[in-house]
């Protein structure tokens, strides 16, 4: 018999189709490929062809969620920039302030933040991110009196 004859075999026996059916043993019954094959009556090769081509190994499963999650955090990571772009582009207005300023500069780093990671580090716009960095320290220093310090210190 050909793969398609024993996948018709094995529909009619269940009642199901053989994707629910190999994910009902490899998946909730935690079958090997021996045990699976004796159980629907088939040779271990086809056995082992349907699992590896419904990606039901323990190994492709585990890979699958992965990816999963990583494009879920991909999208929650994504949505959560644009909304800190958006509040940040709201509140355009002038410095008057350290604070101010340093609200300013973080929300620049969000931004180019997300825009190097949307951008897989390609985007030319992400260049502008270390300086930025910069400008946190800077204000940072500047808030705790190292820049006065050191200042006094050259002169």
């Amino acid at each position: 018999m050909r793969y398609l004859q024993y996948k018709g075999v094995v529909e009619r026996e269940y009642k199901m189709s053989l994707k629910k059916v190999m994910n009902q043993l490899c998946v909730t019954e935690n079958m090997n490929a021996v045990d699976g094959a004796k159980k629907l009556g088939i040779a271990k090769e086809i056995f082992v062809y349907w699992r590896n081509y419904f990606r039901l190994e323990k190994r492709q499963i585990l890979f699958d969620q992965t990816v999963e999650e990583l494009a879920t955090l991909h999208s929650l990571h994504s949505v959560n920039h644009q909304t800190m772009h958006a509040k940040h582009i709201s509140e355009s207005s002038q410095p008057d302030s350290i604070e101010e300023l340093e609200d300013v500069v973080d929300g620049l780093i969000k931004y180019y933040e997300y825009i190097h990671y949307t951008s897989e580090g390609m985007s030319l716009k992400a260049a502008k991110l270390p300086l930025y960095k910069f400008s946190k320290s800077v204000i940072d220093d500047y808030k705790n009196g190292e820049l006065h310090k050191e200042l006094q210190a050259e002169g």
